[in-house]
């Protein structure tokens, strides 16, 4: 017999960087993607995609509705593009 229960994906409370106050906005994190608090993340906005830097992560959130689309991979220092 195997065990039924729904796994609720985690999901990220995100804080745009021209917000001046503490408010965050909840995102999902997509299954098999590794995110941590304090990582630059971007995701989808009414105005198009942008980066949003990860201020806690929570087991679930009923007002998360999107995914975060992909984590920012930081600049080594000395590499260049």
């Amino acid at each position: 017999m195997t065990d039924a229960t729904t796994i609720s994906p985690a999901v990220a409370a995100v804080k745009f960087k021209w917000q001046k106050d503490e408010k965050t906005y909840d995102y999902f994190i997509p299954e098999g993607l590794v995110v941590n608090v304090g990582d630059k993340v971007i995701v989808e906005t009414a105005r198009g995609e942008t980066t949003v830097e990860v201020m806690a992560i929570e087991a679930e959130s009923e007002m998360a509705q999107k995914k975060i689309v992909r984590v920012v991979e930081p600049e080594v220092e000395g590499e260049k593009a």
